[in-house]
């Protein structure tokens, strides 16, 4: 009965452990495993870390990296990652297929969709709907989503504190472009084949026509061998989250640093006013009249 129980106990242990580990990377099998594709500067991780939620809370170095790898090799006018797809670091020094493959949780497909931008405006509400923010109105490092976007070829503004659905404020393309919800036109997106097949509760998105163009590890390897010298971290800076205590409407338009100047200019304004009235015995004012030429 001891050892039954025993077996037993071990058994829900090892189960508690695989499914604290999740599921593994991509492991890549072929013979070139061990060629060098090029070389990075430093590690990207799609992990929490001291400056960084994770993919799954926030734009990161690596999602951004893998995003462009997707527009780039896809040639896509922009490109969405999800961000739960991103499984382990990118390596600083030599990057092979082996590591390469292994920042991939799955290796989905990665298909290319002409969509009417109001339907993009509405992927990116659902992508950043899940966010939320925590009693010191800060975003919620445990309101991950797989589905939270890491992005290519556009940046965006969203409000943390609106509705799920009213978020998205501002998109922007990298040609300088500004994108409405009410645009009639299109735009190409590349992004995961469960993405664009509806899954993650993208459901906008079911039945949409997509062409396959590789899967995400094949098109991140032959971005990094494609490109010369040694690869750098690109800067973040695409998704900025508004709508919270650290980064007020107020702040992210920038008007604190200004306050001081229009303050000085009003009182300026107000100055002359002030020399051509006067006051009266109750203490309001009455202008003076303008002297005779």
């Amino acid at each position: 009965m001891r050892l039954r129980r025993a077996s037993m106990g071990l058994a829900v242990l090892f189960l508690l452990a695989w499914l604290a580990a999740g599921a593994a990377a991509v492991e890549y099998a072929g013979n070139d495993r061990d060629t060098v594709l090029g070389v990075s500067e430093g590690a990207m991780s799609p992990r929490r870390t001291s400056v960084s939620y994770g993919s799954r809370v926030e734009e990161t170095a690596l999602g951004d990296f893998v995003a462009d790898a997707f527009r780039i090799e896809t040639g896509a006018a922009v490109a969405v990652v999800c961000g739960g797809h991103l499984k382990e670091s990118l390596p600083g020094g030599e990057l092979t297929k082996t590591s390469v493959y292994a920042v991939f949780e799955e290796d989905h497909t990665v298909g290319v969709a002409e969509l009417p931008v109001s339907l993009f405006f509405e992927i990116l509400e659902h992508a950043v709907g899940q966010t939320a923010i925590d009693e010191a109105e800060r975003i919620d490092p445990n309101s991950g989503f797989d589905g939270f976007p890491q992005v290519s070829g556009f940046r965006f503004t969203y409000d943390v504190s609106q509705p799920t659905g009213e978020r998205v404020r501002e998109v922007t393309l990298d040609d300088g472009r500004s994108l409405s919800a009410t645009d009639q036109g299109t735009v190409t997106m590349a992004a995961p084949g469960d993405l664009l097949r509806g899954e993650l509760g993208f459901t906008m998105l079911r039945g949409t026509a997509y062409s396959e163009v590789g899967t995400q590890a094949e098109l991140l390897a032959a971005y990094i061998a494609s490109r010369p010298g040694e690869i750098s971290r690109p800067d973040t800076g695409r998704i900025q989250a508004v709508g919270t205590a650290d980064n007020s409407i107020y702040r992210s338009l920038g008007i604190g640093k200004f306050l001081p100047y229009m303050i000085l200019i009003a009182l300026l304004v107000t100055l002359p006013r002030q020399k051509n009235r006067e006051r009266n015995m109750d203490g309001t004012f009455t202008r003076r009249p303008a002297k005779a030429p």
